[in-house]
């Protein structure tokens, strides 16, 4: 598994890329390096911009099961209200505030994270070609 974390404080939210038992790590890396600098050039159009509105608010709207709406609300950190403004503010983004936003907090200099988790495999292909710094932990399961 790869995750990446890209450090974003913007009203307690952060902003990631992840895969899961993904077998090519270093081709996600690259790709979510390439995601970042697709953003931040604006290389994609009004109607890709709405379509992502729509799927974020979808996302938001979705149906939650009554039992877990306080723990939604309280594990989420927004109440109805901010949930709202929220899903307004994204409702009203535009193509130049998402390059602002890009700008601002996905790029290379901006400060982030690489964590790669998975069996004890060779990790020298991260230490070597990506310049990571390798921990390993004897995890005994």
């Amino acid at each position: 598994m790869i995750l990446r974390l890209m450090t974003l404080w913007a009203n307690q939210q952060s902003f990631s890329f992840y895969s899961y038992r993904d077998p090519n790590n270093e081709l996600t890396l690259d790709t979510f390096d390439r995601a970042a600098t697709w953003a931040s050039d604006g290389a994609f159009s009004e109607s890709q911009l709405e379509e992502a509105k729509i799927s974020v608010v979808g996302k938001l709207d979705a149906p939650v099961a009554p039992g877990s709406r306080g723990v939604a609300e309280f594990l989420g950190g927004m109440n109805v209200e901010e949930k709202q403004a929220f899903r307004t503010a994204i409702l009203e983004c535009s193509k130049s505030d998402v390059l602002d936003a890009a700008s601002r907090y996905l790029s290379p200099s901006h400060l982030h994270g690489n964590v790669v988790v998975g069996p004890d495999t060779d990790t020298s292909k991260f230490r070597d070609s990506l310049g990571f710094t390798v921990t390993t932990f004897g995890l005994e399961g």
